[in-house]
């Protein structure tokens, strides 16, 4: 079982007590029309303004979310974008549109992200997620990460605590997961690793996390943790806790689990050349055994959203050896929202 990025730490020195930023559940009404309020105050413009374009040929990260609250959180931490001319919009942009012979559309919101070019796309859940993914690697012609942050269910309640964030290494694809009479599972996906750039950027240690963002369950403030592993994604939510637990003996190695990675990762390895990496990171919301926490959905993206936002940050290294992350920072204006 993979250990918290920070068990070390934990368990020698604990990190001084964390200003919560998502408590469960009292401030979840609070911190969803802040959000709101906040989202409101985009620009909207045309697919075809210049900035737009030019911008969407400039962007190296695509941030996926699939339902209102991912979306949330992740828009939670853009900030203004720019484009490498210099030119810098007053507020996050966003735009709509559709794909010549398709009868999908996708919305974006454009911004910096950490200290990177990036675009936020919310999707359908599971593998209806494939279409607009396809298309939005087609419009974003230079994006090199795709990443996956939201919400997952945890394996064990005494492997990770609600609001811990999890990241992938491999992607346990349960695509083609079969239900068998009796309650057989048969395994008929693959796991798929997640790229060295991208595993070696993420799966790190990092404890400044845990002195950033904190949460409180059962009227406990905590810190979250965040845990490295094997991430089961399949196109079924869980549920069940007999089921939870057939899938957890099929894949041992398993942290948790969520709906669309398998899509991300079966669609990388058919590009060719491949268009991008992708990876998973994603917060704990429930345990997937039928008793579902939704009061926490929010909490765990924000928690997810804090770790890759940190991640991204200049100071954490650089994605693009070749692009100086120091000069994408010095065009960033302090305009992310802190929740409280």
């Amino acid at each position: 079982p993979a250990a918290p990025l920070a068990d070390s730490m934990t368990s020698h020195n604990p990190p001084p007590a964390a200003a919560p930023l998502a408590e469960n559940p009292a401030h979840g009404e609070e911190m969803l029309k802040k959000l709101l309020k906040r989202e409101e105050d985009v620009i909207v413009k045309g697919k075809g303004d210049e900035f737009v374009q030019q911008y969407c040929k400039e962007v190296k990260i695509i941030l996926q979310a699939a339902n209102d609250n991912e979306r949330l959180a992740n828009f939670s931490k853009l900030q203004p974008p720019f484009l490498n001319n210099g030119t810098k919009s007053a507020k996050i942009v966003r735009f709509k549109t559709g794909f010549p012979g398709q009868s999908i559309f996708g919305e974006y919101t454009l911004g910096i992200f950490g200290g990177y070019k990036a675009a936020l796309v919310q999707t359908e859940q599971g593998s209806d997620c494939r279409s607009l993914i396809e298309a939005t690697i087609g419009l974003f012609s230079n994006v090199s990460f795709i990443i996956g942050v939201g919400v997952a269910y945890g394996i064990s309640r005494d492997k990770t605590k609600l609001g811990d964030v999890l990241i992938s290494d491999k992607i346990a694809r349960l695509s083609n997961i079969k239900f068998e009479k009796g309650g057989s599972i048969y395994n008929r996906g693959q796991i798929t690793k997640v790229k060295d750039q991208l595993r070696v950027h993420f799966c790190t240690a990092n404890n400044r996390f845990m002195n950033k963002f904190a949460c409180t369950e059962d009227a406990s403030p905590r810190c979250s943790k965040a845990h490295v592993g094997c991430i089961i994604s399949g196109n079924f939510l869980l549920d069940n806790t007999d089921i939870k637990s057939k899938l957890s003996e099929n894949e041992r190695e398993a942290i948790g689990g969520e709906m669309e990675g398998h899509i991300l990762m079966d669609i990388m390895e058919k590009g060719d050349p491949c268009p991008f990496q992708a990876i998973i990171i994603k917060g704990v919301c429930d345990y997937g055994d039928g008793t579902k926490e939704k009061q926490w959905q929010l909490t765990a993206a924000l928690a997810a959203v804090e770790y890759t936002h940190l991640r991204l940050e200049p100071t954490d290294g650089n994605l693009f050896p070749t692009v100086p992350v120091a000069v994408i920072a010095d065009n960033i204006t302090a305009t992310s929202m802190t929740v409280s």
